[in-house]
């Protein structure tokens, strides 16, 4: 994830870099290197480690924060982390169960703020200690959760997140029914379960993974639209603003990946 600076010395500059995050029973840390490789490597050590007990509250962070999206704050005694997920549904699955875990806290906040400290100020509440009390209740985990209207963007990118991620298996399956399905149409034995009509499900499957493409173009042609409309120097791309840099970096790596799914499709 992108996670911004926590500014633990008074000055110097606060940017966002993306950093590789890991969560065990006793503690939350962060990486520059993916966890599977520094956990296993002798001699490297996370650059933040967070213990479990520290979290006080974990809340989402509002946009006019950084004017960036799917943001949630970690909430320690002395500082915030602000964490930038990969999507809407990678963000509530942390907030979910850090939640969770700092619900057993004892030294759970009552208040919070809901927007960031910038220029000595909380956006919020417009307090100018940073020290200042929180001017918003924290959530109640999931009797909230249960109270919240629906919200369809949001249900629909989550089923569309889970498509990409687990295409490789609706790939497999696919190719599990390939020949039955073009030449005899006989049913389909597979190891947990069996395909009765296999013809309409390979039928299916394609039509499936032409949407879940069809989706992916659409969402790459709207960063590429927000791009272009985001100039840097601009009000919303201030000189000096990591954000416009890493929106960038995510179309270039968007595009590659679309590329790889390009390349998978049925001719």
């Amino acid at each position: 994830m992108i996670k911004r600076a926590q500014g633990r010395k008074r000055f110097g500059r606060k940017n966002f870099k993306q950093r590789y995050f890991r969560l065990t029973t006793q503690d939350l840390t962060y990486s520059k290197t993916k966890v599977s490789v520094c956990f296993m490597s002798p001699g490297k050590e996370p650059l933040c480690c967070i213990p479990l007990d520290q979290i006080l509250a974990v809340e989402r962070l509002q946009e006019d924060s950084f004017k960036m999206k799917n943001m949630f704050q970690i909430i320690q005694p002395e500082r915030a982390l602000y964490i930038q997920a990969n999507n809407c549904v990678e963000e509530k699955e942390w907030i979910d169960i850090l939640t969770k875990i700092c619900q057993t806290n004892a030294n759970r906040l009552e208040r919070y703020h809901p927007s960031a400290y910038i220029n000595g100020r909380w956006m919020c509440c417009q307090a100018p200690s940073e020290v200042a009390p929180g001017c918003s209740d924290v959530s109640q985990g999931l009797e909230v959760g249960l109270q919240m209207d629906l919200d369809p963007d949001r249900e629909l990118q989550r089923i569309h997140s889970l498509f990409i991620a687990h295409m490789d298996r609706l790939d497999r399956l696919r190719s599990a029914c390939e020949c039955q399905a073009v030449y005899t149409g006989d049913m389909c034995f597979l190891p947990s379960f069996i395909i009765e009509d296999v013809q309409s499900c390979f039928k299916m499957l394609n039509q499936l993974r032409e949407t879940v493409f069809n989706l992916e173009q659409e969402h790459r042609s709207y960063l590429k639209l927000l791009t272009r409309e985001t100039k840097y120097g601009s009000k919303q791309a201030p000189i000096g603003d990591d954000n416009y840099l890493l929106l960038a970096a995510r179309v270039r790596h968007q595009d590659s990946s679309q590329l790889r799914i390009t390349c998978s499709l049925p001719k």
